[in-house]
């Protein structure tokens, strides 16, 4: 078993010049396309308007609220739940928009919270809203 070091068979090395061919055109194909890739865009924004939109007052909406205890309040009127369904038809019946606010305290059991938007719901509400603090 003797090698020989200069004979004309064949070699197993890796050729590794076309790899590095082939990695510096797609970098230089990399470096040319990034600057056209990266155009801004001209965006004309529209510029802000002057108009005070009034806030809507309280006095018509439907704000349901629920304390702590899981007591409801209908505008700040006590109601049973029993009677909610009853009571919020009645609002709802005479309104276009069919919107109820819940104020809801943080401590509230909120199976009961969704039992109610639930009353809600079929009483003739079609959208419900959650007010926040702040």
């Amino acid at each position: 078993m003797s090698f020989s070091s200069g004979g004309a068979g064949v070699r197993s090395d890796i050729n590794i010049t076309p790899l590095v061919d082939v990695v510096l055109v797609l970098l230089i194909i990399f470096m040319v396309m990034t600057p056209t890739l990266l155009k801004e865009l001209s965006v004309v924004v529209p510029e802000k308007s002057d108009v005070q939109i009034a806030t809507p007052t309280t006095s018509d909406q439907v704000i349901i609220a629920m304390s702590r205890e899981n007591k409801i309040t209908v505008n700040q009127e006590p109601i049973d739940q029993g009677a909610l369904a009853d009571r919020i038809h009645d609002l709802m019946a005479a309104r276009t928009d069919k919107l109820v606010f819940f104020d809801i305290d943080d401590e509230a059991d909120y199976g009961e919270v969704v039992h109610v938007m639930d009353i809600a719901r079929g009483a003739g509400a079609k959208t419900l809203g959650i007010m926040t603090r702040n």
